[in-house]
């Protein structure tokens, strides 16, 4: 099973919609999560590689002061069901208001290190 795949079904069996990029459209009416990978690189010359997920927070538009919340959760969820599969880069970005689906956005990623079988 993809890294991925494992992702979006703890998420899913600790309550939190998630969906991969572009699949989720309409307007937020509940919270929910967007899972991307986000590229990757390679570890010095060792044989193996660290893999990066964005994960993308949505709240509707009025409940953005459940925004954190919303993110401490998720985090615990991801600090005690995915590690050590899953680790926090301490990368975060800006909250940011989404017209198209009428909703607040806030992301942060974590990283997953894992052997490169072809090295």
């Amino acid at each position: 099973m993809s890294i991925w795949k494992t992702i979006q079904e703890s998420l899913e069996q600790n309550g939190f919609p998630t969906y991969p990029p572009g699949l989720k459209v309409g307007e937020c009416k509940e919270p929910y999560i967007v899972v991307r990978q986000s590229g990757g690189n390679q570890l010095n010359n060792y044989s193996s590689e660290t893999i990066y997920f964005d994960f993308m927070l949505y709240v509707p538009k009025n409940m953005y002061s459940e925004l954190d919340e919303f993110e401490k959760d998720v985090k615990n969820v991801l600090d005690t069901d995915l590690y050590p599969t899953i680790m926090p880069t301490g990368s975060t970005n800006p909250d940011f208001y989404d017209d198209e689906v009428k909703a607040h956005m806030r992301s942060f990623m974590y990283r997953n290190t894992r052997r490169n079988k072809h090295l």
